[in-house]
């Protein structure tokens, strides 16, 4: 009787032991999953209106060279941090698409061979694709109405979530035979929806509601 109490309580113990090892070891790879690339997270207090879900590809349809009140409040934003101003309204010449025709994209002048002005531009991507605290994810991007950002060579569009994938202008045929325009090396191209682009997005109505 005192050896059959002996291997049971042998085995509840390595039972245990394996337990605690086990959810030690998951504590451990939750802690080293870090909410983003640099574990940064915005606040979600700023706002009474709820998170916009992630927005679809809206191409350019029509020509309009007044830029929007949403353009131009993220513009600033944006050039407040540093950089310069680019351009927002494009000519309507020509068959390409872009939303630049529409008013509702902006061209952040940054280089990104300069070490400081890609970290600005870095710095930004990682902000408006942080999780919030309350755990939505690209929480500033969506709402802002964010449809895409393309910087040095890579894109980051609300249609595919956000990942950054890699991007070649299709007025290049290599890489290395492209300009740094057309790489948005010299520049942080983001395009808005329509929503976004007339300020009609929780982000815009936030900036509005902390003005004296």
């Amino acid at each position: 009787m005192r050896a059959s109490r002996v291997v049971v309580r042998a085995a509840g113990s390595c039972v245990l032991a394996l337990a605690l090892l086990v959810g030690g070891l998951g504590v451990a790879a939750a802690a080293d999953e870090p909410s983003s690339r640099t574990g940064t997270v915005t606040s979600s207090a700023p706002y009474l209106m709820p998170m916009e879900p992630y927005a679809g590809y809206q191409p350019q349809t029509t020509c309009r060279q007044t830029p929007k009140p949403g353009v131009l409040m993220l513009a600033d934003w944006l050039v407040a941090r540093g950089g310069g101003y680019g351009a927002i309204a494009r000519p309507c010449a020509g068959s390409s698409r872009s939303e630049h025709k529409e008013a509702r994209a902006f061209d952040w002048v940054l280089d990104a061979t300069d070490p400081v002005e890609g970290a600005l531009a870095d710095a930004m991507i990682e902000e408006v694709l942080a999780p919030d605290d309350l755990g939505e994810p690209h929480a500033l991007a969506r709402r802002m109405g964010i449809m895409y950002i393309i910087w040095n060579d890579r894109m980051y569009a609300s249609y595919d979530g956000f990942a950054p994938k890699p991007y070649l202008s299709s007025g290049c045929r290599t890489k290395r035979k492209c300009s740094p325009t057309l790489r948005h090396r010299d520049h942080v191209h983001v395009s808005l929806t329509r929503k976004g682009a007339k300020g009609r997005t929780s982000w815009y109505y936030a900036q509005a509601s902390s003005q004296p």
